[in-house]
């Protein structure tokens, strides 16, 4: 009786098990690069709408949370974190982003990146030249949502400069970067 033998059996499974470990390992590197590239798209569109508002309005948003930001690229704030009642122009579509809520009109919501976090905005003023110069960062924290603390600065000399060294920062994906 011709048949396979144990270690033949044995062997099979052991290659199909391998074989089965590379293929869900190469699958997990395509999510990790499907992630950052959508990270950076969206960053770029959102950079885009930050521009866009500073246009209409003269600056850019002076926002320090998720949910200020969410709601002045939605047009439902101006200036001065002051409401639009009814809404202004709208910058973004916010149902082309992730949210924290499904309702887009959600108090509080915010634009989540591929790792279900909140993107990170920073407004900041530079000194230059004697004046003032407004900017901003918009990122990610990556793929470990890890960001250093009060980082990139607001104010100083260091305003709107990232921390590129620190091991927090290691994975994030800036806007513009």
């Amino acid at each position: 009786m011709d048949g396979f033998t144990l270690v033949e059996i044995l062997a099979v499974i052991g290659l199909v098990a391998i074989l089965g470990g590379l293929v869900v390992g190469a699958a997990e590197g395509v999510r990790a690069r499907a992630a950052a590239a959508r990270a950076r798209t969206e960053l770029a569109v959102l950079t885009q709408a930050i521009e866009s508002w500073r246009g209409e309005y003269g600056d850019y948003p002076a926002e320090t949370d998720a949910a200020g930001l969410f709601e002045t690229l939605t047009g439902r704030r101006g200036p001065q974190h002051r409401v639009i009642s009814p809404p202004g122009p709208a910058f973004i579509e916010a149902g082309r982003f992730s949210l924290m809520a499904a309702d887009v009109a959600a108090p509080g919501n915010v634009l989540m990146d591929p790792w279900g976090r909140p993107y990170h905005y920073v407004y900041f003023t530079r000194s230059l030249g004697g004046s003032l110069a407004p900017g901003f960062v918009l990122f990610s924290g990556g793929p470990d949502g890890s960001v250093k603390p009060d980082d990139p600065p607001a104010s100083g000399a260091g305003a709107g400069v990232p921390d590129l060294a620190a091991s927090e920062n290691a994975d994030n994906i800036y806007s513009g970067r």
